[in-house]
C-alpha cells in the first residue's frame, strides 16, 4: 500500500464520517483482513473503490417521493388495491347491462368492489375509504385473481357479441 493510498482511505473515511472501528469493519468486510497494513495492492484498490461508491450515494440528491404507500404490513398493499380498482373499472366498461338498484340507479364502482370482496373472499365490508381494511395480502391476491377471471369472462362475452 502506498502512502497516497493510505491517505486516500483516511480522507474518504473522514468525508463519510466513518470512525476507526467502522473502518476496520469495512476493511474486513471487503478483504477479510483486519488491518490496512496487511492489504495487497488489489485489496487496497478494492477498499478505495468501496469508499468511492459510498461517496456517490452520500452526494446523491434525495428526490422526494411523490406518493408514499400507506400499506399496513400483512395487509393488501397499495399496488394490489390499485390493480383491483383498475379491474373493477374495466368490468364496468365491459358491462352492457349493469345491475341496478331498486330505484333504477346503477351500482357504483365502490359497491361493485364491495360485492366482489364479499363474493370472492367472504369478507363483509362497506364502500368508502377503508374498503380494504380487513383484506390481507393473501386475500388481496385471491381478490385480484378472481377479478381477472371476471374481466376475461366479460371480454369473451363481448367478443362473442361482435
Amino acid at each position: 500500500m502506498t502512502i497516497q493510498d493510505r491517505k486516500s482511505i483516511f480522507a474518504l473515511c473522514r468525508e463519510l464520517n466513518i470512525n476507526d472501528e467502522e473502518r476496520h469493519n469495512l476493511v474486513y468486510g471487503v478483504t477479510g483482513k483486519t488491518s490496512l497494513t496487511e492489504l495487497s495492492e488489489i485489496e487496497t484498490k478494492a477498499v478505495i473503490k468501496e469508499l468511492t461508491e459510498r461517496m456517490k450515494f452520500k452526494n446523491r440528491p434525495v428526490t422526494p417521493q411523490k406518493h408514499k404507500s400507506e400499506s399496513v404490513p400483512g395487509m393488501m398493499t397499495a399496488e394490489q388495491q390499485s390493480l383491483a380498482w383498475r379491474l373493477v373499472y374495466r368490468l364496468r366498461e365491459l358491462d352492457e347491462r349493469p345491475k341496478l338498484h331498486e330505484n333504477g340507479t346503477p351500482y357504483t364502482v365502490g359497491e361493485r368492489m364491495v360485492g366482489a370482496i364479499t363474493k370472492i373472499l367472504g369478507i363483509t365490508t362497506y364502500p368508502g375509504k377503508d374498503i380494504f381494511r380487513w383484506v390481507s395480502f393473501d386475500d388481496g391476491t385471491k381478490l385480484i385473481e378472481g377479478l381477472k377471471r371476471y374481466v376475461r369472462s366479460a371480454e369473451r362475452a363481448a367478443e362473442r357479441k361482435r
